[in-house]
Formats: C-alpha cells, sequence, structure tokens
C-alpha cells in the first residue's frame, strides 16, 4: 500500500488539522518529498506539530520517516492505469473541470514564485546572445522543445530542434560550440536518453539550460542553468501549464532585449510570407 492509498484509508478517522494537512498532501506530494518540516508547515498554514501528527496518524514514528516512504514511493512513478485508478478515487466528475483547472494554477503559480529572478534574466541573456540555439526533450517533453522552437523562432535566427538520441543517433550533439545553447526540457518517466545526452551537451562545451523538475540530483551537475518547473497533478497526466507558460516568457524577453535587431528580423520575415504562397495567392 503507497502513501497515497494510506491516506485515503485513514482519511474518515482523521482530526481537523490532520484533514487540512492531508487535503494539502494530495495536491503537493512533492513539497512533502523535498520540503523541510518548518517550510511545509508553513506552506500549509498550520504547525509542525500537527504535520507530525499525521504522519505518525498514517503509521510513522515522525515526518522523517514519513518523508523517505514518500520519496521511495516517488522513484517508482505509477504507470497510466494506476493514475487513472487514482483519478476516479479521488476526483469526482461534476469537479473534475474545476479540479484540473486548480491544479494547474498551482504549479503554475509555484513555479514562478520560486524560480530566482536572476535565473530567468540569466537564461534570456543566454538565448539572446548565442550564436545557434537548439531545444531537446524526449517523448512528451519533445513537444515541449517543439513549442518553445516554434516561438523562439519568431523572435531570432539560428534556432533548431536537436534531433539527438532519436534512434540512437548522437552525431548531432558533435556540431555543437561553446557559442551555443541547449534548452533542455526534462520531464516524466521517459527520460533515460535524455540522462545520457546531458553529459554529451556538457562536454561539447555549449551552454545547457535545464527545464525541470524535482528531484535534481542526478542532472543538476549536467546543467549550466537549471530552471525548476512544477508539473505534478493528481490527474491521469502531469500538467505542462508551467513549461509552456516559461516558453512563452522567454519568447517575449528575447525579443524585447533583441529591440532594433528583432524587429528587422521579423520584418524580413513578414516579407518572406508576402513573397511566397506560404499564405495564398
Amino acid at each position: 500500500m503507497n502513501t497515497v492509498e494510506k491516506i485515503h484509508r485513514e482519511l474518515g478517522s482523521m482530526t481537523k488539522s490532520e484533514r487540512r494537512v492531508a487535503s494539502y498532501f494530495l495536491g503537493h506530494l512533492n513539497d512533502f518529498a523535498f520540503y523541510t518540516l518548518d517550510r511545509l508547515a508553513t506552506e500549509i498554514g498550520t504547525s509542525t506539530t500537527s504535520v507530525i501528527r499525521f504522519c505518525r496518524r498514517l503509521g510513522f514514528a515522525g515526518f522523517k520517516g514519513f518523508q523517505e516512504a514518500l520519496r521511495s514511493d516517488l522513484k517508482s512513478q505509477p504507470d497510466l492505469p494506476d493514475k487513472f485508478q487514482r483519478t476516479l478515487d479521488i476526483t469526482a466528475s461534476d469537479d473534475l473541470l474545476a479540479q484540473t483547472i486548480q491544479q494547474d494554477l498551482r504549479c503554475l503559480q509555484q513555479t514562478f514564485r520560486t524560480i530566482p529572478y536572476e535565473s530567468l534574466a540569466a537564461a534570456v541573456r543566454d538565448i539572446a546572445a548565442a550564436g545557434r540555439v537548439f531545444t531537446f526533450g524526449m517523448k512528451e517533453s519533445f513537444a515541449l522543445a517543439h513549442y518553445l522552437y516554434t516561438r523562439l523562432l519568431t523572435v531570432r535566427a539560428n534556432v533548431y530542434l536537436l534531433n539527438a538520441g532519436y534512434n540512437g543517433e548522437v552525431e548531432p550533439v558533435l556540431s555543437l560550440t561553446p557559442d551555443d545553447v541547449c534548452i533542455v526540457f526534462l520531464f516524466h518517466r521517459y527520460t533515460r536518453q535524455t540522462l545520457k545526452i546531458l553529459p554529451l551537451l556538457k562536454k561539447q562545451g555549449s551552454r545547457v539550460i535545464l527545464v525541470t523538475s524535482e528531484p535534481y540530483e542526478k542532472v543538476e551537475n549536467s546543467a549550466t542553468l537549471l530552471i525548476p518547473c512544477r508539473v505534478d497533478a493528481n490527474g491521469i497526466k502531469n500538467t505542462a501549464i508551467a513549461p509552456i507558460c516559461l516558453s512563452d516568457y522567454l519568447c517575449n524577453a528575447v525579443a524585447v532585449r533583441g529591440g532594433e535587431e528583432t524587429l528587422q528580423y521579423m520584418r524580413r520575415t513578414e516579407e518572406v510570407f508576402r513573397d511566397s504562397c506560404v499564405l495564398g495567392s
């Protein structure tokens, strides 16, 4: 029985304060796994004693034991049928839309509340100054890489999708130089190939902007700059709203930083569209 199942088993017998902690837990698993006890109590708006009592209600000696068990659960992420069953268990059908929106907003707010402004500013500087910009992601993260690629392509030249790793190909990595920037999206459970690509990117000397979620221990040394995004959700799939919003921000900020150069680039692009049959005769 995993941690979520234990909570549902005990929910009916919990005190009001314990149910408050349980309610927060069901929408913030990563907070419980990686925050300190003091910080967690502050986020919930309760006392550390209430959090400890909640942990003991579930059969743990204290917060530390509960956190270790939760981290173990997160390492073996549930498969899609498990997530589907969890969605049925915790979500009433008439509340599904509201809960989905609430989870998206929560991840979005927590992401941009915790990202250091200095990290965003550094990412914008790197992207604007790079000779070439590459975006990269595998499986579901490919959609995020492609999204940012289409955004940046409208505000600066020399933006590419990095196709390294597909079908075992690593040759595209060999063309990277220290003047290049690679923006790598690393989310969900299909990440093994990306983990192998990251050290290769670092070896080429290019700057690596890594957009990912906790835990970071295995990947932070492979990135020049790490931008954390919250994607955890109670539904069948994690939410991509935070990295999508980040992509929109980076596009806008790079455009503003480019100033007149960006404006001239956009004008040349519009001329190409007008002079071609892309938009019709």
